[in-house]
């Protein structure tokens, strides 16, 4: 069975999710830094956000209405490297929020971009 990914990116790219899971049980905002300079992320429900949709991905995390989880756990998570400098995890999630639990299966792309690891793209698929 091949090797397909390097334990040092591996846990670089696992701990920036967990980062970013992390940063939305505080707030919306808190996920922008995050972010690659356009960022697309995919919701159940027909959602689609983006730096150009309507509403904007931004807007919706600037959001006062914005409603942070609560707890959030990640199991089964998988990194593979897309390139130099890309990279897919995917994995489960159960999280919380106002008492409703919340499981899916999640994707992430993270791209550099100046040095740097940004999610350029998000995508929950719910089970």
């Amino acid at each position: 069975m091949p090797n397909l990914t390097a334990p040092a990116l591996t846990a670089a790219i696992c701990t920036l999710e967990r980062r970013a899971w992390a940063a939305l049980c505080d707030s919306g905002a808190a996920l922008l830094p995050l972010l690659s300079s356009n960022p697309v992320m995919i919701f159940p429900g027909d959602m689609i956000l983006t730096a150009t949709s309507s509403p904007t991905l931004h807007d919706m995390l600037r959001d006062p209405g914005f409603k942070p989880w609560k707890t959030y756990s990640l199991s089964h998570d998988e990194v593979i490297a897309l390139g130099e400098s890309s990279a897919l995890v995917y994995y489960r999630v159960e999280a919380t929020r106002d008492d409703t639990t919340f499981r899916a299966i999640c994707s992430s792309a993270w791209v550099q971009e100046d040095g740097e690891w940004k999610m350029a793209s998000h995508q929950q698929t719910l089970i």
